[in-house]
Parts: C-alpha cells; sequence; structure tokens
C-alpha cells in the first residue's frame, strides 16, 4: 500500500489540528517509521455546529480507506462531536479490516485499547491542592456523563475527597465537555452558592483555561482568591496566564504504544490487550507553584506568540487567495492560484494533492468518492505540477509518482460542499510535522470555490441559451418576464391538464432601494445577483424561475411537493444569512418569500396563483420588518 510495498498503519480521527491528535499522531508517525511501517491517516474535520448535510459530506473521508489492504488500524475517535460518527468508523474497521485494531483512550469491545492511568494523577492533583494549598471547598469539572476519561476521573476526585472527610454535593460537581467554552456555565455553577469555592479541578486542560479565564473577566485572581487545575499537559495551558497545574498525560507514548501493539500482533490479534500508561504532575502558576518551568513557559509562550503572528498573516493570506479564486471559473486557474499559496498555509510542505471525483458536475450530485480520480492540483516534493490533471484508481490513494521508498506519512482530509462530495487532499509533510499543519479555513475556501466552478459552468450554459433565445435578464442571467410568462404558462397549463398540484413561489428582495440610495447601484446589483444565484442553487433546472420586476422573483416547481418547495424558501434564507454573516458586507442581504401550491381548477390562471403567492409574500415581508426591527415602508 502506498506504493512502496511496505505495510501500512490507518489512522482514523476527527479534527487533527487539537494539539491531543497532534501529540498522538507524533508518536504513531515516529514510531511506524522507525519499525519501517507507512502510516495513513485520514481524518474527518468536525461538525463545529454545521448543518447535519455538512456532517455527510465529512464523514465521506472514512469511506475512502482501502480497509482490507491495512496491516493495523488506529483509532483516536473519542472527541469526535457525534457518537453516530464514532460508531460508523468503528463499524467500518471491524467489518473490513484483517489486521490488529487499537483503540487510543476509548474502550472499544473486541479490540487493543491504550489508556492513560487516570486515578493516580488525578489523586496526585487533588492531594497536592488539599494538603499543600489548604483547600477545603473544592469544586470539580469533569467531562460528558457516559466519557471513559471523564467517569473514571470524578470517581477519583469523588474517593480522595472522602479520605479527607470533606462534603461532595452536586453543586461542586459541573459536567462540561472537554472544550474551550463552558468556562462560563461551570462558573455560574460553582459560585451559585453562598461561599465560593477554594478550588476548582477540571478533568482536562481546556476546560481548566476557560474556567480560570472566566473567574478572571469576574474579578477572581487564579490561584489567590481561587485554584484552578487541568488534566492532559498540553502546551495550551501553559501558554495562558497564569499557567496552568495539570497532569502530565503521555500522549506521544500513547502513539507510540498503539504501533507497538500492532508490530507484536502481526501475527496474531485474537486476544486484545488493555495498556495503562501513567501520567505525573506539572506544578504551575494556577495553584499557586510553579517549580521547573520559568525557561519551558517562556519559550511556548514566545512560540505561542509566533503562531499567533503566523495565524494572523496565514488569515490575511488565506483571503487574498479566496478573492482571486472567487475571480476564475476553471479548475486550471485554481491549480495556478493555489501555487502561490500551498507553502504559506502548510509549514514544512513536501506534497500535496487535490484529489477530485472524475465526471462531476452541478447537475448531477455526488455522494461518494468514484473508482476513478484525478488529480488536479499537485505539489511533489516541493515542486507545482503545472495544470496538473493526472487520473489514477481511488483505491491506490494517489498516482504513483507521489509515493517513495521509504517510510510515508500521508493525511487525508474531505473535500465537500455541505453533502455534495468532491474529492480529497492528500498532504505529506518533510519531517513527522502532524496534521496540526493541516488548516480547516483551507480546506473550505477550496472547497467551495471548486464547487462555484461546477455551478459557475452550469450557468454559463443557461446563459447562453437564454441569450440565444432573446428571453433572459443581463443582470442575473435569469429568465425574464416574457420567458417566465411563456414557458411558466405552458408547466400551468400542462398541470391543469394532468390534474395535479403546482408549486408556484414569489421571492421580493428586503430593501433593495435603501441599498442603491445609500451605497448606490454597483452594490445594488451585486445584491441581486446573490439573491438570484442562491435560488439557482436550491431549485434545479427542472423548474422555472425568473427575475420579473426590479427586486422580484417569480418561481415554478413542476415536480416539487409543498414539503419539497417550503424546505427550498427556507435554505434560501439561511444561506443568505450565512453569507451576510461570513462576508460582512456594509449592508445584510435578505429576501422575503411566498407560496402557493393547489390544483389548477377551472378558469384559474397563472396570474391567480402568482397574486395568492404575492399576498403571502408581502404578509412575510410585514413580519420580516418586524423582527428585524425595521421601519414598515
Amino acid at each position: 500500500m502506498l506504493g512502496n510495498g511496505r505495510k501500512t498503519i490507518g489512522v482514523f480521527a476527527e479534527n487533527m489540528s487539537n494539539e491531543v491528535q497532534h501529540k498522538v499522531c507524533d508518536g504513531i508517525i515516529r514510531e511506524a517509521a522507525a519499525r519501517g511501517y507507512n502510516t495513513a491517516l485520514f481524518s474527518s474535520q468536525g461538525s463545529y455546529g454545521q448543518s447535519d448535510l455538512f456532517c455527510i459530506g465529512d464523514m465521506q473521508i472514512f469511506q475512502l480507506p482501502p480497509y482490507e489492504e491495512l496491516s493495523g488500524a488506529i483509532l483516536i475517535l473519542d472527541t469526535m462531536d457525534k457518537a453516530e460518527n464514532a460508531a460508523t468508523v468503528i463499524k467500518l474497521v471491524k467489518e473490513r479490516c484483517h489486521c490488529p485494531v487499537v483503540s487510543v483512550r476509548m474502550t472499544i469491545p473486541g479490540v487493543n485499547t491504550v489508556l492513560v492511568d487516570n486515578s493516580t494523577c488525578m489523586e496526585a492533583v487533588i492531594r497536592h491542592v488539599i494538603e499543600d494549598h489548604f483547600a477545603r471547598n473544592i469544586c470539580f469539572m469533569t467531562g460528558p456523563k457516559d466519557h471513559f476519561d471523564a467517569i473514571q476521573r470524578l470517581e477519583s476526585f469523588k474517593s480522595i475527597m472522602a479520605s479527607y472527610d470533606l462534603p461532595v454535593t452536586d453543586d461542586q460537581i459541573y459536567y462540561g465537555d472537554f472544550w474551550k467554552y463552558q468556562g462560563p456555565a461551570a462558573c455560574d455553577h460553582f459560585l451559585a452558592g453562598a461561599e465560593k469555592p477554594d478550588a476548582v479541578i477540571c478533568a482536562n486542560d481546556y476546560m481548566a483555561v476557560s474556567v480560570a479565564s472566566e473567574l478572571i473577566a469576574r474579578g477572581y485572581r487564579v490561584p489567590d482568591d481561587v485554584i484552578v487545575t487541568g488534566y492532559d499537559g498540553l502546551d495550551y495551558g501553559l501558554t495562558f496566564s497564569p499557567s496552568i497545574t495539570t497532569a502530565d498525560a503521555p500522549f506521544v507514548e500513547m502513539g507510540e504504544a498503539s504501533v507497538k501493539l500492532i508490530d507484536e500482533q502481526q501475527a496474531d490479534w485474537s486476544e486484545p490487550k488493555t495498556i495503562y500508561l501513567k501520567s505525573h504532575i506539572s506544578l504551575r502558576e494556577s495553584c499557586g507553584c510553579m517549580k521547573g518551568h520559568d525557561l519551558k513557559l517562556m519559550s511556548i509562550r514566545r512560540d505561542n506568540y509566533e503562531n499567533l503572528q503566523q495565524g494572523n498573516h496565514r488569515s490575511t493570506v488565506l483571503s487574498y487567495m479566496s478573492t482571486q479564486l472567487a475571480e476564475h471559473s476553471t479548475m486550471e486557474f485554481i491549480s495556478d492560484i493555489l501555487g502561490n499559496y500551498l507553502n504559506t498555509t502548510y509549514a514544512h510542505l513536501r506534497s500535496h494533492a487535490v484529489c477530485l471525483n472524475r465526471g462531476m458536475s452541478s447537475d448531477r450530485k455526488m455522494l461518494r468518492y468514484t473508482d476513478e480520480m484525478d488529480v488536479r492540483v499537485g505539489f511533489l516534493n516541493g515542486e507545482m505540477i503545472p495544470r496538473a490533471n493526472i487520473p489514477f484508481q481511488r483505491k491506490d490513494l494517489l498516482p504513483a509518482q507521489f509515493f517513495s521508498p521509504e517510510p510515508q506519512a500521508w493525511y487525508f482530509v474531505p473535500l465537500h460542499f455541505l453533502d455534495y462530495c468532491l474529492g480529497y487532499e492528500a498532504i505529506r509533510f518533510d519531517d513527522e510535522q502532524p496534521a496540526g499543519q493541516t488548516h480547516f479555513q483551507f480546506d473550505v475556501i477550496l472547497s467551495n470555490n471548486i464547487y462555484e466552478t461546477l455551478t459557475f459552468a452550469k450557468m454559463q450554459s443557461m446563459i447562453a441559451e437564454l441569450q440565444t433565445a432573446s428571453m433572459h435578464d443581463s443582470l442575473t442571467g435569469l429568465y425574464n418576464r416574457n420567458a417566465f410568462t411563456k414557458y411558466g404558462g405552458k408547466a400551468f397549463d400542462l398541470a391543469k391538464e394532468e390534474e395535479r398540484e403546482l408549486f408556484i413561489a414569489v421571492i421580493d428582495m428586503d430593501s433593495l432601494k435603501v441599498i442603491n440610495d445609500v451605497f448606490g447601484h454597483t452594490e445594488g446589483d451585486f445584491a441581486l445577483r446573490k439573491v438570484a444565484s442562491t435560488i439557482s442553487r436550491h431549485f434545479d433546472d427542472q423548474c422555472i424561475f425568473a427575475r420579473t420586476g426590479g427586486d422580484e422573483y417569480y418561481i415554478i416547481a413542476p415536480d416539487a411537493d409543498e414539503t419539497a418547495g417550503i424546505e427550498c424558501l427556507v435554505a434560501i434564507e439561511k444561506d443568505l444569512d450565512a453569507f451576510n454573516e461570513t462576508h460582512k458586507k456594509a449592508y445584510p442581504i435578505h429576501a422575503s418569500s411566498g407560496y402557493y401550491y393547489d390544483m389548477p381548477r377551472g378558469e384559474e390562471t397563472l396570474d391567480d396563483f402568482i397574486k395568492v403567492a404575492d399576498r403571502f409574500m408581502y404578509h412575510n415581508k410585514l413580519e420580516n420588518k418586524k423582527r428585524r426591527g425595521e421601519a414598515i415602508r
């Protein structure tokens, strides 16, 4: 596998930029290379609150691996946002892999497991806070109720508190999510009582930083007023001020131990093993101690400053890249532009390939990878492949020229627009740099522009046909009123003849006059085109849609039922809201809609249906203005 005849270990995870994943993967890659194995890491990006459609597209990356060819599989699934996603990966591995399997930080029946001995080190942290800092009223922020580590660490807390005859009530326990954003809610919970806590012990460093930050924001001094401790030993906790007292979890060693297990079980993996690794306490500033970390602390904070500056620079570069990509409409131009940005976006990049599905178009939604793929952007051993178009079989993951004889480590991340599967990126670094160097923002920009390229091709074809027929709106490329009357009238008459229902919608852009008056007609034209392109995205080419007036659009969806039509209208509104949030124009772009769904009868005309939809639209427009606090004119 990976073209060099070596055995390959597959790694399955989510959000590789997370520091914990970063360290585990670092250990995996180093140990695998030392033992002569390739490493293929497959990672979803994580939902981050996106829609279910986004999650569907994201999870397609786990349909990519040739599971049957793996010589080992390592699962790092405890950080997955959705339990059903982890279950999907576990099912694929168990059904299709014929090799040793190791689960890291999460117990899965029937496979090897590498865990941290939570009780010993959590006990050390708690005893230190009690014995050395005389804390008595101690609160505990744990993780999700059903998480293995959260359960063990909470049990350890309760046990140690009982050994000191210190009470533990429900008010002293808060269930977090092992992430960065529940500090305010946890502090609300812990500070609701008559007495403030002496200490808040957290089950990981991300939550500890969040709690410490919120306490400081509320005027408390850490550690003078409240001690805060964490768990995991992340550099993230060292960069905060005060640095977080923590238990150093052996994440790199967990990765190394996973590879050793796989190597030992190549001949026989019928007896799964469980390995516990020990951590140790690191005393820092947040408990009032700072032993032996001064130089390390200065170094990490300096690195954090440099990373922040690089991140700001990278964000600016990606903004320019997005703007440049939006100006072009072919994969050849996208390839040319990305070549200027890859080294800025990815540190220590050795090779990079954008692998796209064969035969993509916006007319046919793809929900999985095609058997034949094409590398359309290629960066090989530090050099761009000009306007690459290299075919290969998906089962090979990449064309042969991307592989090399020595042990390799490749990262594979998905490219998709919502649930439309576009392809994937394959990334290799020139050392053991883990996937913390991959960037979600880069992948989203690239995916969106590839999809827009497909959409643009479709729109160009439509516009050419409309121009030939002289029945198009020159600003938006949609049908004009004449075309709508002609084709809409035919659709209406056919529905009447066949005695079936028809879905008709009226969409009216909000506040076009204000945009024109305040920001100029160029911006007004932009807003009209944005509404038009959003409509086009959600009503397929079986529908008839037109710009029939200055700010008015008519739609006939002959094959849509009422529910499907309403869903399209709601999706248009959400897309415009998302555009407003992302692009931060000086003005918002909104549109109000109304519809009518019925069977044409007797002497009824198309205008009769439109009038009903128009009344409904006007009612919604008034309600929208009230909701947004706009003046009703």
